[in-house]
């Protein structure tokens, strides 16, 4: 991780802000969140090489806390979203849900001034793999319903000791080589008795 002059000397003088990013490779295009509000535009990093936009407004609600993987256990944590709208709620809403599974989660942060102005571009600095995706309602007084969603995640160490893909369904080899037909049919294919050859 590489710091500008001018981040080293906001770093130092210690009254530098952070603005907090979060992104989630999905198809079609990526989802792009920052603990803050409104929209924002970081610049060129290594994920995002044109450039992108990071939506705020409070849709991602919770940041939990993050280790280092040196000489450590594997980790596993859980990002809080809001469920009322955006990519992330047509996920959840659909039946696509299964589609986060696999997916690489990235977490990094960005130094800013004391007028919440970017001061450097994002610095990546944890790296996950999505499990799945969980939706919860609350009704609250009034009859409002809170919707929250859960993004389970694990570095690449949590899945050693069992394989990522358990099944060869289409589901799973689409999350492996998305467009590979090779595994189409396996929902047809009969379960639970044995059948016997032909005999010529």
């Amino acid at each position: 991780m590489t710091f500008s002059d001018e981040e080293l000397t906001l770093l130092q003088s210690g009254v530098a802000n952070l603005g907090i990013f979060f992104r989630l490779d999905v198809e079609p295009e990526p989802v792009r969140i920052w603990l803050g509000f409104g929209a924002i535009e970081p610049g060129v990093n290594v994920f995002d090489p044109a450039g992108a936009r990071y939506l705020g407004m409070r849709v991602l609600l919770d940041v939990p806390q993050i280790s280092q993987l040196l000489n450590g256990a594997a980790e596993r944590v859980e990002f809080v979203l809001s469920g009322v709208a955006g990519a992330v709620a047509t996920i959840a809403s659909g039946d696509d849900a299964e589609q986060v599974k696999g997916r690489a989660v990235v977490v990094g942060f960005a130094l800013m001034g004391v007028d919440f102005q970017l001061i450097g571009p994002v610095h990546w600095l944890a790296y996950y793999v999505a499990d799945f995706l969980g939706g919860e309602q609350v009704a609250a007084a009034g009859g409002l319903i809170t919707r929250t969603l859960t993004l389970s995640c694990g570095t690449r160490f949590t899945g050693r000791r069992r394989p990522s893909f358990s099944y060869y369904s289409d589901a799973d080899q689409q999350a492996r080589f998305p467009g590979d037909t090779f595994c189409d049919f396996t929902g047809k294919y009969a379960h639970g008795f044995s059948k016997k050859w032909p005999i010529f």
